[in-house]
């Protein structure tokens, strides 16, 4: 991951950047970005500044309101269940389809992330665990070998990074979360599709639960 950060360009780290403060939590939904407060924050100008802003707008991120400049994206309850079932829709397909393309090496691996995982919730090392089930899922969209399916999945976990980090964070998931991710690559090496689905339709009900609370708590 740290090597990937480095082959960025300077803009492309600006937005990387950002988008992990957005994911994390320290920059809020409808806060504003100003320029000059990031030209100060990352030491450089504005070129590489707004070059990172516009990225992170194609990427869904933040969004550019006419006359009063660009914030943080605030998703509404609709926009927000909408993604989530594309997310989970184009999930299920994935790992239908790896049910008969994974090798066993790619389930090796993905057994030693889930075990790396686990041993993060002990400590409740929600950032060390958040990375690692991103590379999972990231994993399990390469299973099934079909790149379009890899592409458009990456374009949309963009957006929806910021909403798994919050269910990862909520006290009920975590566990389960990992114990529902190690499920469902036994089913996949098992080639039981039946279990998949019922597993993923089990974190699928428990994220929307999540999400409810933290939209209505949100007043969104």
């Amino acid at each position: 991951m740290l090597d990937s950060f480095e082959r960025m360009t300077l803009s492309q780290k600006v937005a990387e950047t950002i988008a992990t403060q957005i994911v994390e939590g320290e920059m809020k939904p409808g806060t504003r970005l100003l320029e000059q407060e990031l030209v100060e924050m990352f030491g450089t100008s504005r070129a590489p500044i707004r070059e990172a802003l516009y990225l992170l707008e194609n990427q869904g991120i933040v969004e550019r309101l006419p006359r009063r400049g660009v914030f943080v994206k605030k998703y509404t309850r609709k926009e927000v269940f909408d993604l989530y079932e594309v997310v989970y829709s184009l999930t299920h397909m994935a790992l239908m389809k790896a049910v008969d393309t994974s090798l066993q090496e790619q389930l090796d691996e993905l057994y030693q992330l889930i075990q790396k995982s686990e041993a993060t919730i002990e400590e409740r090392e929600i950032k060390n665990c958040f990375h690692l089930v991103e590379r999972i899922h990231l994993l399990l969209f390469e299973l099934p070998n079909n790149q379009v399916l890899q592409e458009v999945y990456q374009r949309l976990n963009k957006r929806w990074t910021t909403f798994r980090y919050l269910t990862l964070s909520h006290p009920i998931s975590l566990e389960r979360s990992i114990a529902e991710y190690k499920e469902i690559v036994m089913g996949i090496e098992a080639k039981n599709k039946e279990q998949i689905t019922r597993v993923l339709k089990q974190k699928e009900t428990r994220a929307l639960s999540i999400l409810e609370k933290l939209i209505d708590e949100d007043g969104s």
